[in-house]
């Protein structure tokens, strides 16, 4: 894995938009966030294009990602928020612009897929963690804050994450690089060039406003596609707003049950990262440890130099 060099405060950031339009103003209150943490956000040439539900048109966007990866000034990329469209952007990347000038790239949700894309495509450790406008601009995040500045600056305190609102669906120490996101975006990743790889990995789930039979059809895709075959461990995200809205519709935790029956892995469910209110920011394709009984995930470094 090639990792990126450890931001510094000073550094400039370029904040990109690979995915739906951006707000300017829920922009403009995440820009200020970081610019208190240090950091100096350079706007992407397109950030705030628009062609219908995306941030400008495929080659804009694409453009962006190149340029910022190209920039030997730009020591960080920041996503501005999520949506719908990076599977658009993934076919025109250059994995040899990427991997030659590998930096710090933060994003989630609909970025999921970008994120398998820089870690199996390009082998770059990447940051699951909040976006610039889609969590800093909408939320407190004081939590996630400090320790996604921590660990971005490369200070050990941001590796070990404690969860003590974490729940223990089964109990266990796991070890393996971490990898995932959301659950929509893994399954639709399935059957393309950049399909999710998870043989001895602990995977992260999370996911946002689907109806609980979704949640329930999405976990058996994936354990129909092997993808639960062979891992170490589960990170569950707080899954938020996929509870049932009936009871007679059963539970998250039933459904668990089910699909899990026979395995024998750790997993453990509403860690904070994720659509929530808190997002811890992970480093893909470290390894990591996972241990339900200190409710714990511990990465054996930064994910950067």
């Amino acid at each position: 894995m090639k990792y990126p060099k450890k931001l510094k405060k000073g550094d400039r950031v370029g904040i990109v938009a690979p995915a739906g339009p951006v707000d300017q103003k829920t922009l403009e209150k995440g820009l200020s966030v970081i610019e208190r943490m240090g950091f100096c956000p350079v706007l992407a040439e397109h950030i705030y294009e628009k062609d219908r539900y995306l941030a400008g048109t495929d080659a804009q966007r694409t453009k962006d990602l190149h340029d910022f990866f190209r920039n030997p000034e730009i020591r960080g990329i920041f996503c501005a928020r999520g949506g719908y469209g990076v599977n658009r952007v993934l076919p025109k990347l250059n994995p040899s612009i990427i991997s030659k000038n590998p930096k710090v790239f933060v994003g989630s949700s609909d970025i999921t897929l970008l994120i398998l894309f820089l870690v199996q495509q390009c082998s770059m450790v990447t940051f699951h963690g909040p976006m610039i406008a889609g969590n800093f601009g909408r939320y407190p995040m004081t939590k996630s804050k400090r320790q996604f500045g921590r660990i971005l600056l490369g200070n050990k305190a941001g590796k070990r994450l404690t969860a003590k609102e974490a729940r223990i669906f089964r109990p266990g120490v796991g070890e393996g690089k971490l990898i995932g996101g959301c659950l929509t975006l893994l399954c639709r990743s399935l059957g393309t060039p950049w399909e999710i790889r998870t043989r001895n990995k602990i995977l992260l789930l999370e996911d946002v406003n689907e109806p609980i039979y979704k949640i329930d059809g999405m976990l058996w895709h994936l354990k129909q596609a092997g993808k639960f075959r062979g891992i170490r461990g589960i990170v569950f995200g707080e899954m938020v707003n996929c509870q049932p809205s009936k009871k007679s519709n059963g539970s998250f935790k039933e459904i668990l049950k089910e699909v899990f029956a026979g395995n024998s892995f750790p997993i453990v469910t509403d860690f904070p990262s994720g659509h929530g209110r808190e997002m811890l920011t992970l480093p893909m394709g470290v390894e990591a440890k996972l241990d339900t009984k200190t409710k714990t995930l511990e990465f054996e470094n930064c994910g950067v130099l």
